[in-house]
């Protein structure tokens, strides 16, 4: 297997150093996978700097040192020992390839901050090796860096979209940056570009497999939240849907979209998107009902209890994007929740009058049902006052006055029931 590099070696100590003898196809039986040996220098020896400390390296006998410049590899080999590798520098970790010429030799300088290898030649092309060693790590440094930072922006867009944040942006950046690699292997000079390539295309099945699994699970979790939320949590089922339907809504003909989604992963996606299809349409026909059964309540208890049904359903959509998330069924929270405040606060107002007027009325001969009654009041206009407060466009103001009085009279009946003491 070796015959061709000790043929090589023989050849040059006997004085045959022209470069039609230093042929780099000599060394192709030294290499695996597909590595393709570009160019090679001969010399004596080599200097060996590691971490500040410099060793000579020279091989036995009449043999020669040999510089082979591969598509994937700058590699040190000693004649009398051809099978194995003595100094191996890969091209995306060269960041050093300078050439000296001197008044008796050149020499070139290959390496990086922490081990360099200094090589004198005695046969070889040393401009045409030092020029391509310099443009093909420089390649595969450019191809690579792209490739990191893409990757390190699919630490942050995984991160936001774990957080429910917006993600539009990071996903453009990371995908302009992928697309950067692959335009810098595929327009590579000297460096192999399918290498290369295969480099960029494994970034993108990473790249692919991750963000569609982090919404996957991020879907699901809402999904699977939304589907156990009690039936009165409103603003907990819309945060938790909205997230879910955004979700399903990004995840949509993936199998379409990304060219390296596995078919497990597509089917796990299609369930979670049929999963995800028919809980608005519920929710939003039950928000429906709540305002045409406030609309149409013929007493003022259910009118207070409908309306503020209604308000809390819409609002907890509202504050959820409801309506500009993915493809929902419509709610008009943006046109109706005005409104709907509104009639709630009006509606809650009038309920709590008639409570306090109850307790009045019957205050002289149950003091502890007048209390009770005005307990229930001064409940039903905090809930106005809440509503009241959100929406500029309620008046607020009376609401302390007139739950003061409330207070008032809930002392005052405690004294009529029984001592302070003995009501507490």
């Amino acid at each position: 297997m070796f015959d061709r590099v000790n043929d090589l070696s023989d050849s040059l100590i006997g004085g045959g150093e022209t470069d039609a003898d230093l042929d780099p196809a000599a060394f192709a039986e030294l290499l695996d996978n597909g590595e393709q040996p570009e160019h090679v220098l001969a010399s004596d020896g080599v200097e060996h700097e590691t971490d500040g400390r410099t060793t000579t390296v020279e091989p036995d006998g009449d043999h020669a040192a040999y510089l082979l410049a591969t598509d994937e590899r700058v590699v040190i080999i000693l004649g009398d020992q051809p099978e194995e590798a003595e100094i191996t520098f890969e091209m995306d970790a060269i960041t050093t390839c300078e050439v000296d010429s001197g008044l008796l030799n050149e020499t070139v300088v290959v390496g990086h901050d922490t081990e360099s290898i200094t090589f004198s030649p005695t046969a070889g092309d040393l401009e045409s090796t030092a020029t391509y060693v310099e443009t093909v790590a420089e390649t595969y440094r450019t191809v690579d860096d792209a490739i990191e930072t893409a990757m390190e922006r699919l630490d942050t867009l995984e991160e936001r979209i774990r957080a429910d944040e917006p993600t539009e942006n990071r996903l453009v950046r990371t995908r302009s940056k992928l697309s950067e690699a692959r335009h810098e292997a595929a327009n590579a000079e000297m460096a192999p570009r399918e290498k290369l390539g295969d480099r960029v295309t494994e970034a993108e099945r990473e790249f692919e497999r991750r963000y569609v699994t982090t919404w996957i699970e991020r879907g699901e979790a809402a999904l699977e939240t939304a589907e156990s939320t009690g039936e009165d949590d409103y603003e907990a089922f819309c945060r938790s849907y909205t997230t879910a339907a955004t979700a399903a809504d990004t995840l949509a003909n993936v199998g379409e979209r990304f060219d390296h989604v596995s078919e497990s992963v597509i089917d796990r996606v299609e369930a979670f998107v049929e999963g995800v299809a028919g809980l608005d349409t519920g929710y939003v026909e039950a928000s429906q009902d709540a305002l045409d059964a406030a609309r149409n309540a013929d007493d003022p208890e259910t009118a207070a209890t409908r309306w503020l049904e209604a308000y809390r359903r819409f609002d907890a959509a509202h504050e959820t994007d409801w309506d500009r998330t993915a493809d929902l069924p419509e709610l008009s929270t943006e046109s109706e929740l005005e409104g709907i405040a509104e009639n709630t606060v009006e509606a809650l107002v009038e309920h709590a009058e008639r409570l306090e007027d109850e307790g009045e009325n019957c205050e002289d001969d149950d003091a502890e049902a007048a209390r009770s009654l005005y307990g229930q009041a001064a409940d039903t206009l905090r809930d106005a006052q809440a509503v009241a407060e959100k929406w500029a466009s309620v008046d607020d103001d009376p609401f302390e006055t007139r739950l003061a009085t409330l207070d008032e009279k809930i002392d005052r009946t405690k004294w009529e029931w029984g001592s302070p003491d003995a009501a507490e």
